[in-house]
């Protein structure tokens, strides 16, 4: 769900350079009461909102992260900076993205904890320095960033549903918009043709693709959940559903790129040193799309407002795009799990 008549192209120096100057504002209003869900919180912009969300007064913060020790490291660390917190507020779980197993678990375990959910923040992701196979043969940004991430928020709904007012975002990026109608021409040109066969495909793979390709499935992700609801663009089908959104934290200082080569990591340091906000600033993005209320459903939240540019393919290729990759992950999905809710 996506404007078509914004501006169109890839984002630049210039883009990057007003985020730089003009930073979001930092969350003010509370958590108070709530249950938090936060993946990917170890470091950079997802260890930066877990930490503003545990200043926030939450009733409950259950942080997802790899391992439990990394976890309660992370842990150990919050409560450093908010002595005020009651420690029994923060639990961790354990889950490992690029394992559906995993994934599955860690939503059973949440199930367990809470009988309510009011937040979810979907923060974990990757940047693969090259292709890589994950289990089950799906290249790795592919399986984390859009097939387990869309497995976990399917198998939080039923959660999501039954608390009202509840939100659920993804970490997504205005990358998406470099995907161009000429990137993905074969797909265009042949309706019947597998559109994640084409995404994983090793032959075609870089590092540019890897990373605004996933998150340009990220956002027909996205949109196949809101329309399952009954949704559309900021509008909910019944007023007890959850909010559903993607936020964009911009250019952030961290070490996203910390297993690609040290030249490419000198390259990012100078550039991040011009173009990217700090891992803190981001990270308010993350929170204050959390409390957006129903104008977000189904929108992409970045530098407090909703994000007006235009994807690199038409109205009329989106559209039939995103409903194939919907589809197609939902079957991949649900040859995984066949009782699958969605």
């Amino acid at each position: 769900m996506v404007q078509f008549n914004g501006p169109f192209g890839k984002v630049g120096p210039t883009y990057f350079r007003h985020g730089v100057r003009n930073p979001p504002a930092e969350p003010s209003k509370d958590f108070g009461g709530k249950t938090v869900v936060i993946t990917g919180c170890n470091t950079g912009v997802g260890y930066e909102a877990a930490l503003k969300i545990a200043g926030l007064r939450p009733k409950k913060l259950i942080l997802g992260t790899r391992t439990i020790a990394k976890g309660e490291a992370t842990k150990t660390k919050i409560l450093a900076q908010c002595p005020s917190l009651d420690k029994s507020v923060i639990e961790v779980l354990s889950i490992e993205y690029a394992s559906f197993d995993s994934v599955v678990q860690f939503a059973e375990s949440v199930k367990q904890s809470t009988q309510t959910l009011d937040c979810v923040l979907l923060s974990a992701g990757v940047a693969m320095p090259s292709y890589k196979p994950s289990e089950g043969g799906w290249e790795m940004a592919l399986k984390v960033n859009v097939l387990s991430a869309a497995l976990l928020a399917i198998e939080l709904l039923p959660l999501l549903k039954n608390t009202p007012s509840s939100v659920l975002e993804f970490v997504g990026s205005v990358g998406h918009t470099h995907v161009t109608s000429e990137h993905v021409a074969p797909l265009i040109q042949d309706p019947s043709a597998s559109t994640l066969a084409f995404f994983n495909s090793p032959d075609r793979w870089t590092v540019e693709k890897s990373y605004c390709e996933a998150k340009l499935l990220l956002m027909f992700v996205l949109e196949g959940l809101v329309e399952s609801l009954g949704g559309s663009e900021g509008e909910l089908a019944q007023p007890q559903d959850p909010v559903l959104l993607a936020c964009c934290p911009g250019q952030c200082k961290t070490d996203l790129g910390r297993d690609f080569p040290l030249t490419i990591r000198l390259f990012m340091k100078v550039w991040n040193s011009i173009m990217a906000r700090s891992a803190d600033v981001g990270s308010r993005t993350l929170v204050t799309g959390l409390q957006q209320g129903e104008q977000a459903n189904g929108r992409i939240w970045v530098n407090d407002a909703f994000d007006i540019r235009s994807p690199g393919l038409t109205e009329t290729e989106w559209r039939a795009m995103q409903k194939r990759v919907w589809g197609e992950a939902v079957d991949v999905l649900k040859k995984y799990k066949p009782d699958l809710a969605i």
